[in-house]
C-alpha cells in the first residue's frame, strides 16, 4: 500500500490497529475481542451469489445504501482545484467495480484522504488471527497530500532484504501508463512485487492513488477498478441512532467495513478544539460480534467488556444491543480531554449503553445521513 490510512482500512476488516499513532482510541481493545472465524457460507447458493452479484455490478454504492440524487455542486465534483482538507461526512466518489474474489469491503473518510477497499483474509488454523490474501484500495488525497514518500521508504526497506534485482529501485509514482480520466497516470510496482500502484493527479497537487496487494494480473485489474470510479458526493450514513456528544466534537474520521454481504463494523472518531492528541479524542461505534471471551463487566444488566488505561483512555464495549442481536456498541477515549468531555469513566459506559441501531439496520437506505 502507499500510505498507512490504506493499511488501516486493511486492517479494520482485521480487528489490529497497530499502525494507530499512540494516543489514539485503543482500536485494538475496541474491536479485536470481538474477532471470530469467518462466518459460514450462506446456505443457500442462490442468495450468496446475488449478494455478490450486487456488490460487483454496484461497488461501494451497494454497501452504503440507496444513492440520493446529486446536488449542482455535486455535478462538478470533481474540482479543477482540489480543498486542502475534506468533509469527513461527505463520501466523495463511488466505484462500479470490484474484484468478486476480494469479499470484504471498507470505507474510510478522513480530511486528508477517503478510501475505498476490498480484501479477501484466510484464518490461522486453530486461532481467530487472520491472514491477508489480497486486497484492493482506492484512494482519493486532499490538495498537498503526500503518498508517495512512504511507498517509497518502503521500497527501499524491501530492496534492502532481497539479495538479487535492478538497482536503483524505480521512484514513485512509477513509469507513464494511459492516461485515466483524461490524466497523465504512472504504475509502480514494490521491489518485491507484492503491491502495484496506479495513480494519477485530478488536480493540481492532488492524486488518485490504486493500490493492489498480492492480486493476479494486478495492473488489469488496476484498470478496470479505474474504469469504475465515479466522482460523486454522497452524505455518509450509519446504522445507529444519534447520540449526545460534547457540542464541540468534531469528526475526525469515519471507518466502516462490510463481511458476508453486510456491515459489520462502523466506527466515528472526533476530535475536540485544541487537542494535541495523535488521533481522536472519542470513539463511538457498532460492531456485530460472536465475542467468544467472557464479559469482565455489567452495564445495565448487559455484559461488558471494558479496559482502563492510564485513568482516562480506555474502550468500553456493551452487548445486549436492542434491536441487533449479536451486536456490541463501542465507545473509546483517547486523551484526557475526551474522557472529562464525555464525563469520565462512568460517562463513557453510560454512552456506549446509549447507542442504539436504527430501526431496519440490515437495510441501508434507512441508515441516517451524518
Amino acid at each position: 500500500m502507499i500510505h498507512d490510512d490504506e493499511t488501516l482500512v486493511r486492517e479494520m476488516l482485521t480487528r489490529a490497529a497497530d499502525d494507530l499513532p499512540t494516543g489514539s482510541p485503543d482500536t485494538t481493545a475496541l474491536v479485536t475481542a470481538g474477532e471470530r472465524a469467518v462466518r459460514r457460507r450462506r446456505r443457500l447458493a442462490v442468495a450468496a451469489t446475488a449478494v455478490v452479484t450486487a456488490v460487483a455490478l454496484l461497488g461501494v454504492t451497494a454497501l452504503l445504501g440507496v444513492r440520493q440524487p446529486p446536488t449542482p455542486a455535486d455535478r462538478t465534483w470533481p474540482p479543477t482545484v482540489a480543498p486542502t482538507a475534506f468533509d469527513p461526512a461527505r463520501q466523495l466518489f463511488r466505484l462500479t467495480w470490484l474484484p468478486e474474489e476480494l469479499p470484504e469491503r471498507s470505507l474510510s473518510t478522513a480530511a486528508d484522504r477517503q478510501t475505498i477497499g476490498a480484501a479477501r483474509y484466510t484464518p490461522f488454523e486453530g486461532t481467530q488471527a487472520r491472514r491477508l490474501v489480497g486486497s484492493v484500495a482506492v484512494t482519493v488525497g486532499a490538495r498537498g497530500v503526500d503518498f508517495f514518500t512512504d511507498q517509497l521508504t518502503r521500497d527501499n526497506r524491501n530492496a534492502g532484504k532481497l539479495r538479487s534485482g535492478p538497482t536503483p529501485w524505480p521512484t514513485p509514482p512509477g513509469s507513464p501508463v494511459e492516461p485515466v480520466q483524461g490524466h497523465p497516470a504512472f504504475l509502480h510496482t514494490s521491489p518485491d512485487g507484492k503491491e502495484t500502484v496506479l495513480s494519477w493527479r485530478y488536480a493540481a497537487d492532488a492524486w488518485v492513488t490504486i493500490t493492489a496487494v498480492t492480486l493476479d494480473r494486478p495492473a488489469e485489474v488496476l484498470r478496470r477498478v479505474a474504469e469504475g470510479m465515479v466522482w460523486e458526493r454522497q452524505p455518509v450514513r450509519v446504522p445507529f441512532q444519534p447520540v449526545a456528544l460534547p457540542s464541540d466534537a468534531r469528526l475526525q474520521l469515519a471507518r466502516m467495513g462490510w463481511r458476508d454481504g453486510r456491515w459489520d463494523l462502523v466506527l466515528l472518531d472526533y476530535r475536540l478544539p485544541g487537542s494535541s492528541a495523535a488521533g481522536g479524542d472519542l470513539t463511538i461505534g457498532l460492531e456485530r460480534s460472536d465475542q467468544r471471551s467472557d464479559p469482565t463487566g455489567v452495564v445495565q444488566g448487559r455484559p461488558a467488556w471494558i479496559s482502563v488505561w492510564r485513568g482516562w483512555s480506555g474502550t468500553w464495549s456493551v452487548g445486549g444491543v436492542p434491536g441487533c442481536v449479536g451486536c456490541r456498541a463501542l465507545v473509546g477515549t483517547g486523551s484526557p480531554a475526551g474522557s472529562a468531555a464525555l464525563g469520565g469513566q462512568d460517562g463513557a459506559r453510560d454512552l456506549a449503553a446509549a447507542i442504539r441501531p436504527v430501526a431496519t439496520h440490515d437495510d441501508e437506505s434507512t441508515w441516517r445521513p451524518l
